[in-house]
Protein backbone atom coordinates (compact mmCIF):
# COMPACT_ATOMS: atom_id res chain seq x y z
CA UNK A 1 0.00 0.00 0.00
CA UNK A 2 3.41 2.63 1.01
CA UNK A 3 4.29 1.46 -2.14
CA UNK A 4 1.31 2.35 -4.48
CA UNK A 5 0.98 5.35 -2.72
CA UNK A 6 4.79 6.81 -3.32
CA UNK A 7 3.92 5.85 -7.26
CA UNK A 8 0.70 7.81 -7.26
CA UNK A 9 2.28 11.14 -5.88
CA UNK A 10 5.01 10.30 -8.21
CA UNK A 11 2.69 10.28 -10.96
CA UNK A 12 0.69 13.22 -9.83
CA UNK A 13 4.23 15.31 -9.46
CA UNK A 14 5.37 14.32 -12.61
CA UNK A 15 2.45 15.30 -14.58
CA UNK A 16 2.33 18.84 -12.67
CA UNK A 17 5.79 19.12 -13.62
CA UNK A 18 4.76 18.32 -17.50
CA UNK A 19 2.21 20.57 -17.98
CA UNK A 20 4.07 23.31 -15.99
CA UNK A 21 6.88 22.91 -18.48
CA UNK A 22 4.68 22.70 -21.69
CA UNK A 23 2.36 25.71 -20.72
CA UNK A 24 5.37 27.89 -21.72
CA UNK A 25 5.55 26.68 -25.03
CA UNK A 26 5.53 28.84 -28.15
CA UNK A 27 2.69 29.99 -29.54
CA UNK A 28 3.52 29.35 -33.57
CA UNK A 29 0.30 27.18 -33.59
CA UNK A 30 -0.27 23.92 -33.20
CA UNK A 31 0.51 20.54 -35.25
CA UNK A 32 -1.63 17.59 -35.54
CA UNK A 33 -0.11 13.96 -35.92
CA UNK A 34 -1.69 11.53 -37.99
CA UNK A 35 -1.09 7.30 -37.00
CA UNK A 36 -1.99 4.54 -39.61
CA UNK A 37 -2.23 1.33 -38.27
CA UNK A 38 0.90 -0.02 -39.65
CA UNK A 39 2.90 2.13 -37.09
CA UNK A 40 3.31 4.89 -39.65
CA UNK A 41 2.49 8.99 -39.12
CA UNK A 42 2.70 12.21 -40.46
CA UNK A 43 2.97 15.42 -38.81
CA UNK A 44 0.93 18.02 -40.21
CA UNK A 45 2.65 21.69 -39.53
CA UNK A 46 1.34 24.80 -38.75
CA UNK A 47 0.43 26.96 -41.87
CA UNK A 48 0.29 23.38 -44.39
CA UNK A 49 -3.37 23.92 -46.18
CA UNK A 50 -3.96 20.34 -44.50
CA UNK A 51 -3.85 21.11 -41.12
CA UNK A 52 -6.21 23.73 -41.90
CA UNK A 53 -8.72 21.61 -44.06
CA UNK A 54 -8.57 19.16 -41.01
CA UNK A 55 -8.95 22.23 -38.34
CA UNK A 56 -11.84 23.24 -40.24
CA UNK A 57 -13.37 19.66 -40.30
CA UNK A 58 -13.05 19.57 -36.79
CA UNK A 59 -14.55 22.51 -36.20
CA UNK A 60 -17.63 22.00 -38.27
CA UNK A 61 -18.32 18.59 -36.67
CA UNK A 62 -18.23 19.98 -32.75
CA UNK A 63 -20.90 22.36 -33.84
CA UNK A 64 -24.07 21.53 -33.20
Amino acid sequence: MQRMRKLLVLAIIGGIVYWFLNRGGSDDGQSATIGYADGSSVTLDPGTPELDRLVQIASEALVP
